[in-house]
């Protein structure tokens, strides 16, 4: 998205989760774009002797620092953007508001190198106008980073954020909510808390430690172990039987009296898919 006319203003209260994942991946490629461009003028100025003689070494000293923590900052946005599509974290926050931190002690730090201590500046001079491109790009670079506090703030709106996903073992580049084979992933959570397990066709102890992490009692559990056993589904139509069925639908009612701390609409599709990834349906 575009940035505010100072650094660190850009206003990301209105953006959407999916907004969010956008721009860090933005970042990361600005980032990528800020570093390469940086370290080009500086083989630049080393080919021809000009940064070793000339270049004052507190400022050569800063930038170097700098692009460390640009490209630490590049490997963050990576791994962020794409754990946060699993879950939101507090940890996630803190290290994009570390990032910002970072960033704006560069920026004070190397406008004042520049400006105060950086003696012998060549205007005019083809190595020393390289200089000054390594400088503006990186105090630039610096100062686009400010926003990430912004994002930082945003998202944790978001922490605890989950997403349903189904999908077979193998890596299918992306997340899925249709495909089940005899060994599915399932990732299930509302806004405090995650549970991952994965469910083998068959295997009901798989499908039991599911509905444990999601607070089902073991009576229940019981219950639906005896059900599925002994009642044949549809397998033509895909459809389960009546006893599973009614099972659901008094687990459903289980979160109307407050017996079961699940959401209603979570809970209706948490057990449906579980006992179908149990018998290896595609959903």
């Amino acid at each position: 998205m575009a940035k505010g006319l100072v650094g660190g203003m850009t206003d990301y209260s209105h953006q959407s989760f999916n907004d969010i994942i956008t721009d860090l991946q933005k970042e990361q490629t600005t980032v990528t774009d800020f570093i390469n461009g940086i370290s080009a003028n500086i083989e630049k100025v080393k080919a021809s002797g000009y940064w070793d003689k000339k270049v004052s070494s507190d400022f050569a000293q800063i930038i170097g620092y700098s692009l460390k923590h640009f490209k630490t900052t590049n490997e963050e946005l990576s791994e962020i953007a794409q754990e946060i599509q699993i879950e939101v974290r507090e940890h996630h926050c803190k290290r994009l508001e570390r990032i910002a931190t970072v960033a704006d002690e560069i920026n004070s730090s190397i406008g004042t190198i520049w400006h105060q201590r950086y003696n012998g500046k060549e205007y005019g001079n083809p190595d020393f106008v390289l200089v000054e491109d390594i400088y503006g790009d990186t105090r630039d670079m610096a100062v686009n980073l400010l926003d990430i506090s912004n994002i930082a703030s945003r998202l944790k709106d978001f922490i605890g954020k989950t997403k349903i996903i189904m999908e077979k073992n193998q890596n299918l580049g992306g997340i899925s909510h249709t495909t089940f084979g005899d060994n599915a992933t399932i990732i299930v959570g509302d806004h405090n808390q995650v549970k991952t397990i994965q469910i083998k066709q068959g295997n009901f102890d798989d499908l039991s430690d599911l509905l444990k992490r999601n607070n089902v009692s073991d009576e229940d559990i019981s219950e639906l172990k005896n059900i599925v056993e002994n009642e044949t589904p549809d397998t033509e139509k895909k459809t389960l039987g009546s006893k599973t069925n009614g099972w659901i639908s008094k687990m459903v009612g289980k979160c109307l009296d407050g017996s079961w701390a699940i959401g209603i609409g979570a809970a209706g599709k948490l057990l449906a898919d579980g006992i179908k990834a149990y018998y290896g349906w595609h959903i």
